[in-house]
């Protein structure tokens, strides 16, 4: 049985070459691939590229193979900037007193599953009951539950290690099986157990499993890391190196863009690939299906610069309208954070800045881990092992006014003028889910962590903001205009906030308080309003490098532009996959619901073409 891989590249297209031979898959050039046939073509890929069995599949993917280097291999030497996309800056955010910001994306064979944090953690039952709500039937908790468990192989701790470091977990939900290794780094800094104590003394609930649908609590961070080897498990490795001996049928054009898919009438016949070496092109075919999988950035990009997008966006640089939908990139969504830093007059040692600050410290750990894969250098760099994760009510009891206020807001405001009236009913029907979600004690809006080091860190999970992604020119290698928006409702600075001083009441208790913090920055202390609200907008971050919903799988006349089962209103033989078909995003990191999602899309599209 040939495992779906349905879980493989970021940035990439996805066919099989005809004329590969032999037992192993290959990695080709630009200049063999516009004579194959290919059965499939798959434009981007990431953790959601394509493995079909016995069909014709090619990968054409942005970046390049990383070098299997520490930086990515290794998750204390975590660096993922060598492969970072390096073309787009964000338009002025006005939330954001102005300012403008990278835009994080991936860059290689792997994509997101290359440059994340190794965090596998799913969302709350709940927002996936919105997600059918708004169209995408099918989509539920449970219905996805299945393919979380087929994606992963989960290895358990070890059960004293565990009972002594507050570990729990559901077999049952699990996977035993799958791809992707996930495991509790069996390694702790110790004052992770001040954080943890913290916790319990506001009166925060210890998560039974933070992944089985109940998504808020105390929980110790689930890895994307093989226990054996001490290194990242992402789909480089479980989706392509594990099967390529094996898949003569499975090939890679890796540096790569799809710059547009190709279209006879309105049915999809193959795309246009761009070298950025050479600024060549070719047309290469695809004889079943094209599937748009680039991630929430580029996955609206490729679809506008085909013509299905936007009616007057297209016409107004010329490309001719294969199909007006006026959701094409106009759902963004992101999760914002605020690193909070601090000073401590008695700290507990040694913790994650020790790896950095500790000459002798370092040295050890390296030992440790090159002698038995154990050890610090297995939680990935900067992160320690609790977290939080806050519903609304359990962040503020302010929670009935902040719903109240959200509630007074006009869908119209918050999007740029002359937005298109089925994009603005879409957002309206979201926010009646988001509304329950807010006033629901079950759905996270926020989590909290601390390093045990200088830095606490909170992540603003589910905004009330959307931002718009859109083309400049008809031309793939001009970077996109992407504008975040965030804090563009009101209603997530008023979130922020309340995140901001229940993170001020951890610190105050007394496990923690013991270690004599003084908060620096973002508001160095301040308790005035509107000094605090000025520091805020001042450091907030708009992204998590998790943009996603650009081209979400909601009705139709909900500005939506997939159906449920991902294929493009108004086309045939083209689909999407990945992050960008989201309806809603996420209360947790994405990629555990992207591996799943992609192992479903796999099954989707073998039943669409009778495979």
């Amino acid at each position: 049985m040939v495992r779906s891989l349905f879980t493989l590249l970021i940035a990439a297209a996805v066919q099989i070459d005809a004329r590969a031979t032999g037992r192993n898959a290959v990695v080709v050039d630009s200049s063999s691939v516009a004579s194959s046939d290919y059965d499939y073509i798959i434009a981007g890929g990431g953790l959601a590229g394509l493995t079909i069995a016995d069909l014709k599949v090619l990968v054409v993917e942005a970046g390049p193979f990383d070098g299997q280097e520490d930086g990515v291999l290794v998750p204390g030497d975590y660096n993922p900037s060598p492969y970072f996309w390096y073309n787009t800056i964000s338009a002025p955010i006005a939330g954001l007193l102005n300012q403008v910001f990278f835009v994080i994306a991936g860059k290689v064979v792997g994509g997101g599953s290359t440059i994340n944090a190794m965090f596998l953690h799913r969302p709350a039952a709940e927002e996936m009951a919105s997600w059918e709500a708004l169209g995408a039937k099918g989509w539920g908790y449970s219905d996805l539950l299945p393919y979380w468990k087929k994606s992963e192989t989960f290895s358990p701790p070890n059960a004293a290690y565990a009972a002594a470091h507050n570990i729990s977990y559901q077999d049952s939900i699990h996977g035993t099986s799958g791809p992707i290794h996930s495991s509790y780094a069996e390694y702790d800094y110790p004052g992770g157990a001040n954080f943890w104590t913290a916790g319990l003394s506001i009166g925060q609930k210890k998560a039974k499993d933070i992944n089985n649908g109940d998504a808020v609590g105390l929980f110790n961070l689930l890895r994307a890391l093989n226990p054996k080897t001490g290194t990242r498990s992402y789909a480089r490795t479980e989706h392509y190196d594990r099967v390529k001996a094996t898949r003569p049928n499975y090939s890679i054009l890796p540096s790569t863009l799809v710059s547009k898919v190709l279209f006879k009438n309105k049915k999809a016949i193959g795309v246009e690939i761009l070298d950025p070496a050479t600024n060549i092109k070719k047309n290469v075919t695809a004889k079943r299906e094209v599937v748009v999988s680039a991630g929430g950035v580029f996955t609206p990009q490729i679809l506008q610069l085909s013509g299905v997008g936007p009616k007057a966006l297209l016409q107004s640089l010329g490309i001719p309208v294969v199909v007006d939908l006026p959701g094409v990139g106009q759902n963004f969504q992101d999760q914002s954070s605020l690193a909070i830093n601090y000073n401590y007059t008695n700290p507990i040692m040694p913790n994650t800045d020790s790896l950095v600050n500790n000459v002798t410290y370092r040295a050890e750990q390296e030992a440790i881990y090159n002698a038995t894969r154990k050890g610090a250098l297995t939680l990935c760099a900067s992160t320690a092992n609790q977290a939080i994760a806050f519903s609304l009510q359990n962040a503020t009891t302010d929670y009935a006014s902040i719903i109240a206020y959200a509630k007074a807001q006009k869908p119209s405001d918050i999007y740029p003028n002359g937005t298109h009236p089925t994009v603005l009913a879409g957002y309206a029907a979201q926010r009646q889910q988001q509304y329950a979600q807010l006033a629901s004690p079950g759905s996270p809006i926020a989590s909290v962590f601390w390093n045990t080091g200088s830095t606490t860190t909170i992540y603003m999970l589910r905004p009330l903001s959307r931002g718009t992604i859109n083309i400049v020119a008809p031309d793939v290698t001009v970077p996109v205009s992407l504008d975040f928006r965030t804090l563009s409702d009101d209603t997530d600075l008023k979130m922020t906030l309340a995140m901001f001083a229940k993170n001020r009441e951890i610190m105050k208790q007394p496990s923690m308080k013991v270690l004599g913090p003084t908060e620096l920055t973002p508001a160095n202390g301040a308790t005035n309003p509107a000094v605090v609200e000025t520091a805020l907008r001042g450091s907030i971050q708009p992204s998590n490098a998790h943009q996603c919903c650009t081209t979400p799988m909601m009705k139709l006349e909900y500005g939506g532009v997939l159906a449920n089962d991902l294929t493009v209103y108004g086309t045939s033989n083209l689909s999407v996959a990945g992050v960008s078909t989201f309806p809603l995003t996420v209360g947790s990191a994405p990629s555990s619901t992207l591996y799943a999602a992609a192992e479903k899309a796999a099954d989707l599209i073998k039943k669409r073409n009778g495979t």
